[in-house]
Formats: structure tokens, C-alpha cells, sequence
């Protein structure tokens, strides 16, 4: 759904508020997600539940996927392969070095994970080793848009269960990569460093090639970071009743945003 900046001052209602426009559509959108992320937290607690420091890192990672998400949602197939400047990555080269670099740092992790299991100490893995954790489809971030999406969720799931594999007690073991014996800790912080960095990349390329965000884009952006934040507190049992009013709250209004 593109929706130029003149289309936000458009008639639309969020019951008694009235006066602002389209936009309020998102705004109210992402105010729900951000109070049915506190709820479903709140009932984590109240069960017991609540997420361990291993946990508290893939919920930043994951944080930092759909900030991205958010980015590329008014990101159109032709926009893909448009590089700045000579030399430099497009937002697809930016991707699939992102998407790439998923794959190795969740290689890392479960080759170190593996052996805390057998009680063994890590030693440097083969290139065998290392592809066998690695096992990434050959082809990433190709296609359009939408294969290009589908590519960074697959790389997005193996992620999470690389971290999810890593108990609170295994944090401060040791995993090897290329820079030597790091902390699982650092290593599990990486995942989400390297998508700042790169999703700023991202950023800077679209304003060079004449895509700077619109209104609508910016508060899409938001919604998805709202949504992240439900995604990643939110576990079977918590909150259950409401996750799936607030979805099918938001199907219907997205449905009607379309037909506006």
C-alpha cells in the first residue's frame, strides 16, 4: 500500500477522534500494539514467566528485524538494484550481505552450543564443519520484493533458533569465529549490531536514490516496531485472548485502508 503524504489528511474516524486524517489509521494501530505489548508482559510475570537475559537479547534482535521490515515495506522491486554510486551496494547487495552474515554468526553459535553439549572444549571447525552449521540456501535475496522479504525471514527464523538454543548458564562459554574466542553473549549481540548497522546503510541508499521516506512510511515503520515488540514477549498462554482480538482488529482495519 503506497499512500502519498496528501493522502493522510483524509477523512478517517478512530471513534470520536476525527480530526486527524489517515494517518491516525497508523498512529492508533501502533498505540495498540504498544499497550497489548505491556499486557502480554504483564502476563508473563503474573505466570511466572518472565524472559531470561538469552531471551532479553533476541527480543532486541528481533526488535531490529522489524525495524527493518518497516524500512522495506514501501520499498518497491525496481528500487532494489539501484546503487548510489558506482561502488556501492544497492539495498539488495546491502541484504544479502545481512542475510549472509545470519547464516554465519547462527553457524557459530550452534557449532559452540553443539559442543558445550558433548562437554567438550570448542576447537576451530573445518570448512566442512563450518558449512554443514552454516547450510544456507544458494540463492538469498534475489527475485522481487516479495522473494527478497521471504529470504530475510527465512534467514530470520534460523537465527532465532540458533539464540534460542543458548541457555541463560552458557553465556559467558566461549564461541570461535573468525576473530577468535568471543563470548555467546557478544556473539548473540551481533545478530543485532549488524542489522543497525546495515539497516542505516539501507537508509542512506534510498535517500541517495531519491526514495526519502514518506509520512505514511515513517509511521508504518513504527506499527512494524510495535508489532516486534508483541512478537517477541509474547508466548503461548500470555495474553492469548487479546493477541487475537488485537489481530483481528487490525486485519479488518488494514482491509479497510486498502479499499480508502
Amino acid at each position: 500500500m503506497a499512500l502519498p503524504d496528501g493522502a493522510m489528511d483524509r477523512p478517517w474516524a478512530w471513534g470520536v477522534y476525527d480530526e486527524e486524517g489517515l494517518r491516525f489509521a497508523l498512529l492508533m494501530t501502533q498505540h495498540e500494539l504498544r499497550d497489548l505489548a505491556v499486557r502480554v508482559a504483564a502476563a508473563r510475570d503474573r505466570a511466572g514467566s518472565p524472559p531470561g537475559e538469552p531471551e532479553r537479547i533476541r527480543m532486541q534482535y528481533h526488535d531490529a528485524y522489524r525495524d527493518l521490515t518497516g524500512l522495506l515495506a514501501g520499498v518497491r522491486t525496481e528500487e532494489l538494484d539501484r546503487a548510489p554510486a558506482r561502488g556501492e551496494w544497492s539495498v539488495r547487495g546491502a541484504l544479502q550481505h545481512m542475510i549472509d552474515a545470519v547464516y554465519g554468526f547462527s553457524a557459530v553459535v550452534r557449532l559452540a552450543v553443539e559442543a558445550t553439549a558433548r562437554g567438550e572444549r570448542q576447537e576451530e571447525p573445518s570448512d566442512e564443519e563450518f558449512a554443514r552449521a552454516r547450510a544456507r540456501p544458494g540463492r538469498i535475496a534475489e527475485g522481487d520484493r516479495r522473494d527478497v522479504l521471504e529470504s530475510l525471514f527465512q534467514a530470520h527464523r534460523r537465527a532465532l533458533e540458533a539464540m534460542t538454543s543458548v541457555g541463560g548458564g552458557a553465556l559467558e562459554r566461549p564461541a570461535l569465529f573468525w576473530d577468535g574466542a568471543m563470548p555467546l553473549r557478544f556473539r548473540l549481540h551481533r545478530f543485532e549490531a549488524h542489522f543497525r548497522q546495515h539497516t542505516v546503510q539501507i537508509e542512506k541508499t534510498l535517500v541517495a536514490i531519491g526514495h526519502p521516506p514518506t509520512e505514511a512510511e515513517r509511521l508504518v515503520r513504527l506499527v512494524h516496531r510495535a508489532l516486534g515488540d508483541v512478537e517477541a514477549v509474547h508466548r503461548e498462554g500470555a495474553a492469548d485472548d487479546a493477541v487475537a482480538a488485537a489481530a483481528r482488529a487490525i486485519d479488518e482495519r488494514a482491509g479497510a485502508l486498502e479499499a480508502a
